[in-house]
């Protein structure tokens, strides 16, 4: 995990890269980009640390948030992420 955020840290447009964890040990990581030539600069760095990664941790489910285009959502079509649109509330 440390050497994730670590590399994260490098990458301008990553907003937010937290992980979370449960008291039964589940993990989610939050990612938020600044636009969308950042959340690809931030797959690809995330590609060549996937093996590692995965060794770590089975991903179990994907969440998108937003009106994402449907380029971005076909990199994770593997993991078939939830769609998750905007209803309402605001963001700072």
């Amino acid at each position: 995990m440390n050497s994730q955020v670590n590399r994260a840290l490098t990458e301008e447009g990553t907003l937010n890269y937290q992980y979370y964890i449960s008291d039964a040990g589940d993990i989610m990581v939050y990612e938020r980009f600044k636009d969308l030539e950042a959340s690809y600069i931030h797959i690809e760095n995330w590609n060549a640390h996937a093996e590692r990664w995965i060794a770590a941790a089975t991903p179990t489910r994907m969440v998108h948030l937003g009106d994402l285009p449907m380029e971005l959502r076909e990199k994770h079509a593997a993991l078939a992420p939830l769609l998750l649109k905007p209803l309402g509330g605001f963001s700072k």
